[in-house]
C-alpha cells in the first residue's frame, strides 16, 4: 500500500523559542517608540530597557516552563516569570543605561512605576499570546498524530481486504485445476500427470508471490503462461492462446494474481461454452500515463453463462479499488466478431 506522507505542523522546540524570542524582540522596540513618544526620555534609554524587561520576562517565563515540564505558560509561571522578569530586566536595562538604581529612583521618579506597569501590562498580553499560540501548535499537533493514525488503520484495513480477496481467489482456481486433472486422470493418465507437475511448479510460484503485496507484470505474466499451460492440456485444440506485451510494460507493480481470475472466465464462460473453442488474448500497453491490459475472448460473449461469472470479476474490482481506488478501472465490452474484452486501466506511478 501506499502511504501519503504528511508534514508536521508543530515546529521544533529551538525554531519554536527562536521564533517567539524574535516576537518578543520586535515589540519591545514597538514598546521603546511607543515610550518615545511619551516623552518618555530617549530612544536608547527606553530601547534599553524595553529589550531588558521584555526579553527577561520572556527567559523567566520559559524558564519556569521548563522547570515544571510544561510545554506552554499557564497562570503559575504568569504569576512568578513576569515580575521576576521584570525585576532583574529592570536592574539590568538599569546597569546598560550606566546608572545605579539609586540613580534612577532620585534622578527619574517615574520609571520605576512606568517600568513596572509597563512591565505587567505587556508582559501579561505576550504570555497569553504565547500561552493561546502554544494550545493552537498542540491542537494541530494532536489533529496531525489523529491523521496519521487514521491513514494507518485505513492501510490495515485496506490490506486486510486485499488479503481475504486474495483468500476467496486462490482456492477457486486451485479447485477448478484440480477438477480439471481428476477429468483427465481415466482418459488421459500421461496429460493428467503432465497436469499435476506443472500446477505444483505453478502453485509453487505463486504461493511465493501472493504473500507479496504486488508483483511485477512480468512475473504476472508467467504465472498465467504456466496456467494457460494446463488449460491448453485439458481442452486441446479448442483452446489458442498467446500474450503480447509491450516491454515497457513489465516493470509495472500491480496486485498478485490479478489477471488469472480474468483468464480463467474466458475460458470457462466465454471459450468452454463454445462447441469450437476459440482464441484468448492477453496484452499490454502503455497509453495516457497508465498500463492498460487487455483479456480478449472470441467465444461466446457476456449473455448466458458469462453474466454470472460475477465473482472473479467483482474480486478484481475490489482489489483494484483496495489498491488504486478511482484511478484504475475494469471495463467489460462484448467484441464486434464475438466474444469479450476485459480491459485493465493502472496508473503508471
Amino acid at each position: 500500500m501506499t502511504t501519503v506522507p504528511v508534514s508536521s505542523s508543530c515546529p521544533d522546540p529551538l525554531n519554536r523559542f527562536l521564533r517567539e524570542a524574535a516576537l518578543v524582540f520586535l515589540g519591545n522596540i514597538a514598546i521603546a517608540l511607543f515610550m518615545v513618544a511619551a516623552n518618555i526620555e530617549n530612544f536608547r534609554v527606553d530601547f534599553i530597557y524595553s529589550q531588558c524587561i521584555g526579553l527577561s520576562i520572556f527567559l523567566s517565563v520559559r524558564s519556569l516552563c521548563i522547570l515544571r515540564r510544561r510545554t506552554r505558560p499557564g497562570l503559575a509561571e504568569a504569576a512568578v516569570g513576569i515580575p521576576l522578569g521584570g525585576f532583574l530586566g529592570y536592574v539590568l536595562g538599569t546597569w546598560g543605561n550606566g546608572l545605579s538604581l539609586s540613580e534612577v529612583a532620585e534622578n527619574y521618579p517615574n520609571m520605576t512605576v512606568l517600568s513596572a506597569a509597563g512591565a505587567l501590562f505587556f508582559g501579561a498580553i505576550a504570555t497569553y499570546s504565547f500561552h493561546a499560540h502554544a494550545r493552537l501548535l498542540e491542537a494541530q499537533a494532536e489533529a496531525h498524530s489523529e491523521k496519521l493514525r487514521r491513514l494507518e488503520q485505513e492501510s490495515l484495513a485496506a490490506r486486510a481486504e486485499l488479503r481475504v480477496l486474495q483468500a476467496q481467489i486462490e482456492p477457486h482456481f486451485l479447485f477448478n485445476t484440480l477438477s480439471n486433472v481428476v477429468g483427465l486422470i481415466d482418459a488421459e493418465p500421461p496429460a493428467a500427470r503432465a497436469m499435476l507437475l506443472d500446477l505444483t511448479a505453478l502453485l509453487r510460484a505463486a504461493l511465493a508471490r501472493t504473500r507479496r503485496e504486488e508483483t511485477a507484470l512480468a512475473e504476472e505474466l508467467d504465472l498465467l503462461r504456466a496456467y494457460l499451460g494446463i488449460m491448453g492440456r485439458r481442452m486441446g485444440e479448442r483452446l489458442a492462446w498467446r500474450i503480447e506485451a509491450e516491454p515497457d510494460t513489465l516493470t509495472v507493480r500491480l496486485p498478485p494474481l490479478l489477471l488469472q481470475p480474468l483468464a480463467e472466465n474466458a475460458i470457462r464462460h466465454g471459450l468452454e461454452a463454445k462447441p469450437g473453442g476459440g482464441d484468448l488474448l492477453i496484452s499490454s500497453r502503455r497509453r495516457d500515463g497508465c498500463v492498460e491490459i487487455a483479456v480478449a475472448d472470441n467465444g461466446a460473449g457476456l449473455g448466458g453463462a458469462y453474466a454470472g461469472s460475477g465473482v472473479g470479476i467483482a474480486n478484481v474490482r475490489a482489489r483494484l479499488a483496495a489498491r488504486y481506488g478511482a484511478a484504475a478501472t475494469l471495463d467489460l465490452a462484448e467484441n464486434p466478431g464475438g466474444g469479450v474484452t476485459v480491459r485493465l486501466s493502472i496508473p503508471q506511478e
